[in-house]
């Protein structure tokens, strides 16, 4: 037997243990719950919508895929998916994207919503911890993400409607957390470290990223597009209330390797190309390239479709200090300060922050808030 549906005590789990089905799966009429006794993907290809998964301690060393809408898997306190040998932890995907080299890159049509990983440990899956794609509402909640390090822990995209609230995650190569070509996403109460990017916005609109702790990666918080994505811009993003602090892990890609590759190490956080974003009330502090960038993107040139410069962006009371005073020598594009805008678009301004240093000097008196 490989699991048991539990609802309504031991009546309901002795009943099912008498009816196990063929493929050494048991099941109560009405149950809700799965308990998973010999590997989560079997509980999970038994659960149907509406059902969770409910992983017991211990290690369980496999990856899952979830095929069915409307699925929880929920970690017990020491459970442990280590999905070492695969490149995926946790996979739920709508199919693929679509288009070649030189093509725009086409989402799926979301088949797949309203799922939800909770309270797990997801640790040396070689790409990702979790991967969303078409996912319509999910979250990933209260987990640990640790030593996923191909590229990322936490990879919604061509998602909508989730949220990402109050994980651990460190140890990736790219994005800790990553949210690309998608929309209405909340990021909040997360730790990300020990990783390229702490939390990385791309293509996306519609995003809050607010009271997370970033601290020790290359780049706390990045927001970016680049071209022949679905979604061709990053506009109507909050960050807000967010401690971004030390973020000066040596980046470990060449600026010509990956787009984070280009990233000074020493970032706070960095805007390119961006449009109506508000950046308020956030503590950037300790970044040896710079605190916070407002800048024109230099990849819009290879798509039509994307604007390169920053329009409606507000940088309202913030707290940056002690920043840029080591600036990346190779990556930097301007000198290291506190503040940092490079005066490309429109109706970018500065107000009420509490800031030492500014490049140009005197930005915000230039680019004031009305």
């Amino acid at each position: 037997m490989t699991s048991h549906l539990r609802r309504g005590g031991v009546a309901h789990l002795v009943l099912a243990m008498l009816l196990g089905s063929a493929g050494g799966a048991s099941a109560a009429a009405g149950s809700d719950t799965i308990v998973v006794t010999t590997t989560i993907q079997a509980a999970v290809n038994q659960a149907g919508p509406g059902d969770t998964v409910l992983v017991p301690p211990g290690v369980y060393r496999e990856t899952v895929t979830i095929v069915s809408s409307a699925i929880t898997i929920r970690g017990s306190r020491g459970a442990i998916l280590d999905a070492s040998g695969f490149a995926v932890g946790i996979r739920a995907a709508s199919g693929p994207m679509t288009g070649g080299p030189g093509e725009i890159r086409r989402c799926p049509v979301a088949r797949l919503t309203d799922l939800a990983v909770e309270g797990l440990r997801v640790t040396n899956a070689s790409f990702t911890g979790v991967l969303f794609r078409g996912v319509d509402g999910f979250s990933i909640t209260d987990g640990v993400y640790v030593g996923n390090g191909g590229a990322y822990a936490l990879f919604p995209i061509c998602s909508t409607r989730g949220l990402i609230s109050g994980n651990q995650v460190e140890g990736t190569d790219d994005g800790a957390i990553y949210v690309g070509v998608s929309r209405d996403i909340t990021v909040e109460d997360n730790h990300a470290t020990a990783s390229t990017v702490g939390i990385e916005i791309e293509n996306s609109t519609g995003l809050v990223v607010r009271h997370n702790r970033v601290s020790g990666n290359t780049a706390g918080i990045a927001i970016f597009a680049l071209p022949l994505l679905d979604i061709p811009v990053v506009e109507g993003i909050l960050v807000e209330r967010n401690v971004v602090i030390r973020n000066n892990r040596p980046n470990p890609f060449l600026p010509t390797e990956e787009a984070v590759g280009a990233l000074p190490t020493g970032s706070g956080i960095i805007a390119l190309g961006a449009d109506r974003v508000s950046i308020r009330d956030n503590q950037i502090i300790g970044n040896d390239s710079g605190g916070l960038a407002v800048l024109a993107s230099p990849l819009a040139a290879i798509d039509p479709r994307m604007d390169a410069f920053p329009d409606d962006v507000g940088v309202i009371g913030n707290v940056v200090r002690r920043n840029g005073l080591d600036p990346d020598p190779i990556r930097s594009p301007v000198p290291g300060a506190d503040l940092i805008y490079d005066g490309s678009g429109r109706d970018v301004c500065f107000a009420d922050n509490v800031a030492g240093t500014e490049f140009p000097v005197g930005l915000t008196a230039a680019f004031p808030c009305q």
